[in-house]
């Protein structure tokens, strides 16, 4: 099924980079030829944030093609960038290539700019989509996508770390024409510690915990991954809401809304919902979008592709396939992933045991990798030796300026680096982003 009908050809993106390359010219001085710190030499760009910009970068040292992420000199960026490196740092303890996340190489300063070197992938998930003309992949393609993610999770769970922002702008596919789909889950702008997570800005793949102001941990992932799933298998966002309220409307449709001792812990619970009383019990009702509307000036919008009225349904908007069954086992997973009670939400080591994972197929390679949490290949790049040998330094003056919870952060990656180095001896986001709806009331 396709939901949009969206061609892009070859003069569209020229189009789009020619444009992207003039704005970035204009906002970092920087030009297709220009040389980031001593050796990188920017050849194209790949894409835009909040941060900065990714190009595509030829190192001249080794002939070889890299991505380069320039954080612009801002403070906020600043900061972001320095916690950024933290949570890179400590993901080197982790093989990239068997734990499915992109290769950091290292940092370096251009000017007073602070550039973050990563491996060079093809294309995001959502670029393959859109490549498809957003015509959604087969269970077999699908597989093994789902277990590489899920394996990355579970490697991210097993060091307490958050990554807060999946979707599928932030997986990359390693070679497009490859089979199976090798995938990296990049951007780790985001990741925190599981006790300090603060999740991402895209409210299409957010788990409601997270808006209703609940308890949440690292289960916010695994909702985001079976939003994702959902939208590889039919080719359209599942729950494509502008604001916070659209989205949880659109849940609540499909799912039914949490029960109301979940409800009861959510700080933001009665932005969204009435409290009513039947029968002397008291029962949380979702706001209808009139009551909503009135009482916060945020009308509803439907933006669908497709209305359904369980998960069940899923199977009737994906590609039709020879075998029904192996679509009723993918809906089943993506049903577990979207679990309504984080708790009861299925873990990351739980998906590669599903029995959607037991088909063999002859056209696909074994979907799961193996878990090893031995350490990758560490050589680290480091291009501007007086500029980075206090880095660290930087960066706990930065946190620590940052207080308490800044201090906290950094204590904590602290210890982490210390066992470590013991142990081991070595040192589519929306168009358009809506502005948010006002926060819930704080409690007294």
């Amino acid at each position: 099924m396709n939901c949009f009908s969206i061609n892009t050809n070859t003069a569209s993106r020229n189009l789009i980079l020619s444009l992207l390359f003039f704005y970035c010219t204009d906002e970092l001085q920087i030009y297709q030829g220009t040389t980031l710190g001593h050796f990188h030499k920017v050849e194209s760009f790949l894409g835009e944030g909040g941060f900065g910009f990714v190009t595509q970068c030829r190192n001249l040292k080794t002939n070889k093609q890299e991505a380069i992420k320039i954080n612009k000199n801002c403070p906020e960026t600043v900061r972001q960038a320095k916690l950024e490196i933290c949570i890179l740092k400590r993901l080197r303890c982790l093989n990239p290539d068997t734990c499915n996340i992109v290769r950091w190489n290292g940092f370096f300063f251009d000017q007073d700019r602070i550039c973050l070197n990563f491996d060079l992938l093809d294309l995001s998930l959502y670029s393959y989509l859109k490549e498809r003309n957003f015509k959604g992949l087969t269970t077999t393609e699908l597989r093994p996508v789902i277990a590489q993610l899920a394996t990355a999770l579970s490697h991210l769970r097993s060091i307490g770390l958050v990554h807060a922002d999946l979707k599928p702008d932030n997986v990359m596919i390693v070679d497009r024409h490859q089979t199976p789909l090798q995938v990296r889950l990049i951007d780790f702008g985001l990741a925190h510690p599981v006790a300090a997570v603060k999740p991402g800005t895209c409210v299409w793949y957010r788990a409601p915990e997270v808006t209703l102001h609940l308890p949440f941990n690292d289960a916010i992932d695994m909702w985001s991954l079976g939003i994702t799933a959902a939208e590889l298998s039919t080719g359209c966002p599942l729950y494509p809401g502008n604001t916070d309220y659209d989205v949880l409307r659109f849940i609540f449709e499909t799912q039914g809304q949490p029960s109301d001792n979940v409800l009861d812990r959510g700080l933001g619970t009665g932005y969204y919902f009435d409290r009513d009383q039947t029968n002397g019990q008291q029962h949380w009702t979702f706001k209808s979008p009139e009551d909503f509307a009135e009482q916060t000036g945020f009308y509803a919008e439907e933006t669908r592709a497709f209305r359904l009225d369980n998960l069940d349904a899923l199977v009737h908007v994906m590609a039709e396939e020879r075998e029904r069954t192996h679509q009723g086992l993918l809906v089943d997973l993506i049903k577990r992933m979207l679990h309504l009670d984080p708790d009861a939400r299925i873990k990351p080591l739980e998906v590669l045991h599903h029995p959607f994972f037991c088909i063999t197929s002859s056209s696909s390679a074994d979907p799961v990798t193996t878990m090893d949490d031995g350490p990758a290949d560490l050589e680290v790049s480091t291009e501007n030796t007086e500029e980075t040998e206090n880095i660290e330094n930087m960066l706990e003056d930065q946190l620590v300026d940052n207080g308490g919870y800044g201090q906290a952060v950094w204590s904590f990656f602290s210890r982490i680096k210390n066992t470590v180095q013991n142990y081991f001896s070595w040192n589519r986001q929306p168009v358009v982003n809506p502005p948010p709806p006002p926060p819930p009331p704080q409690p007294p």
